[in-house]
């Protein structure tokens, strides 16, 4: 997609379109969005640099003139902290895109008083980019189904419950330490299964514990989570942090994916080689340095991790 044709899909949706949008390449793209949520969209534009290797022509050019169009995709380029052929999921770019852009004025539009080249897209006097971000991307891509999660909530707790073993992914041991310690009370709730693993490991603080890769038992009531491919769709680039994280516990901890320990061992091992949140969640200094990078916590590690370890995470015996 050209730069500009990402936010013509939300001006589009705040006119009033819902699934033509009365341009055959931006309904071919909403469909695809609808129909997976991550599909990669790069995003080409015509430039003189030494990225014009992604150049992708001027067949795509709406009125206005080259300088126009130019000026308007590397302007929406710049606000996304992005560069010509940047490749992100749908879902994080929308995202990114309505955090970052709250208004056509100065990219698609112009003053009336700007010259005959600077006239810019009449469209953008309308207003109608703005009403498609008041709707956000649930406009666009549709959020699980709260009857569905419920569903997901009920069937992945029982079977948690029914398990002779827990799988979960490394750095949900971590979760699972601060929704502990982080909490008036200890109670379940309809977003993900934390309380149930340790409930559940308090119980029986020797039940075992199987490292996975990717979404594990907690996940299936997240509205984050995307059954069809068992994988976590979070905007930002949330799988990604994810990942890093579980290969930083795995590394910390000295364990690898497929290891299996009592809950009682691997919670011992976990609050012995890692103090903070900081360590794994802030990436070791706690600095931000882009959207897909986020940091989770405070910088200097977040207290309900360390109340957790103090306490050892109400595990007799710990």
């Amino acid at each position: 997609m050209r730069p500009y044709q990402l936010m013509c899909l939300v001006c589009r949706i705040g006119s009033g379109c819902e699934t033509d949008l009365r341009d055959p390449a931006l309904t071919a793209v909403l469909k695809e969005m609808r129909e997976n949520p991550i599909v990669p969209i790069t995003l080409r534009c015509n430039v003189d640099s030494t990225y014009r290797y992604q150049n992708p022509g001027r067949g795509a050019d709406t009125p206005g003139g080259e300088l126009f169009n130019d000026k308007r995709d590397l302007d929406i380029l710049q606000r996304l902290g992005l560069v010509p052929g940047a490749t992100r999921p749908a879902l994080d770019l929308l995202e990114r895109l309505l955090e970052a852009i709250p208004a056509t004025k100065g990219i698609c539009g112009y003053p009336e008083s700007a010259s005959g080249v600077w006239k810019g897209c009449p469209e953008a006097r309308h207003g109608h980019y703005e009403k498609g971000r008041t709707k956000g991307v649930a406009a666009i891509i549709s959020p699980r189904k709260p009857k569905e999660m419920a569903i997901a909530k009920k069937k992945s707790a029982a079977a948690m419950y029914r398990s002779d073993r827990l799988r979960i992914r490394p750095h949900h041991l971590m979760c699972m330490a601060c929704f502990h310690a982080g909490r008036k009370e200890m109670t379940p709730i309809a977003e993900d299964n934390l309380f149930e693993a340790v409930d559940i490991i308090q119980k029986n603080p020797d039940i075992p514990v199987e490292l996975v890769a990717g979404c594990c038992m907690i996940c299936p009531p997240c509205p984050h989570y995307h059954p069809a491919s068992n994988l976590c769709i979070g905007g930002k680039s949330m799988s990604l942090r994810d990942q890093k994280k579980d290969l930083d516990v795995l590394q910390k901890t000295g364990l690898r994916y497929g290891d299996i320990l009592p809950a009682r061992q691997i919670y011992r091992l976990l609050f012995d080689r890692i103090h903070s949140t900081t360590e794994v969640c802030g990436y070791g200094d706690g600095i931000e340095r882009t959207p897909e990078w986020r940091v989770c916590g405070e910088k200097e590690g977040k207290t309900a991790y360390l109340k957790a370890r103090a306490k050892k995470l109400g595990i007799k015996g710990l």
